[in-house]
């Protein structure tokens, strides 16, 4: 009798290992696949990074001009911080995108708003409210949207992206911080910035309260090193 029930323990015994083998055995084939998995991911984002390195690198020591029916600024992109933002303006600008365009929105004591192709058009009730078919990725930051800074307008809705439209800073607004990607600043022509945003805006109609009476055009936007 006392064979049988040692046998049967035995038995009882080795169901129960085997059990917990099999257990761990699943618990260690999942892991495995995690580990594979979260490996592809981390060689996909050495590429992806490799690539904006690459692009970054690409853009360093570009400047750009703004030339303007009110003065020329100058600017400076923040290649490490924006690559896709400062690609996305330079080449828009050495293409003539942004030609005979306007300073659409300016509110002193805030920013200045253009990048709008709508605002070639002669209509400034639609302006505002245009851009290019597809949009870019946000690269939020850490730049302070101080004066001077130049940073890409939006939409509400975070999830659409950004196109065309940039803005200047007129003064600090710390609210934008982290909420728009600021990927450049103002080297020189601040004084232009200042009269753009201080120039006067309708009063005759509410739906153009922040756009100039006086059209303040971007004639064209020079490139280079």
């Amino acid at each position: 009798m006392r064979i049988v029930v040692i046998l049967i323990a035995g038995l009882l015994f080795i169901s129960c290992n085997k059990g917990e083998l099999d257990r761990l055995s699943e618990q260690n084939r999942i892991l495995r696949s995690q580990v594979s998995d979260l490996r592809n991911d981390i060689d996909a984002m050495k590429t992806e990074k490799e690539k904006l390195d690459f692009l970054s690198g690409n853009l360093r020591g570009i400047t750009a001009t703004i030339v303007t029916n009110k003065g020329e600024i100058t600017l400076e992109f923040f290649t490490d911080k924006a690559p896709i933002h400062c690609f996305n303006f330079i080449t828009r600008a050495e293409s003539g995108f942004y030609d005979n365009t306007q300073f659409h929105r300016v509110i002193p004591g805030f920013m200045i708003q253009g990048g709008d192709p709508n605002s070639r058009d002669g209509n400034k009730f639609n302006n505002g409210q245009g851009g290019p078919i597809a949009a870019i990725p946000h690269e939020f930051n850490d730049t302070v949207h101080e004066k001077g800074i130049l940073s890409m307008a939006r939409v509400g809705d975070k999830s659409y992206g950004a196109g065309s439209q940039f803005f200047i800073m007129h003064e600090e607004r710390n609210h934008l911080d982290g909420e728009y990607t600021a990927f450049g600043r103002v080297t020189r022509g601040l004084e232009v910035v200042d009269a753009i945003a201080t120039t006067g805006t309708h009063t005759d109609d509410p739906r153009l309260r922040d756009h100039p009476v006086d059209p303040v055009i971007i004639q064209t936007i020079r490139v280079g090193r």
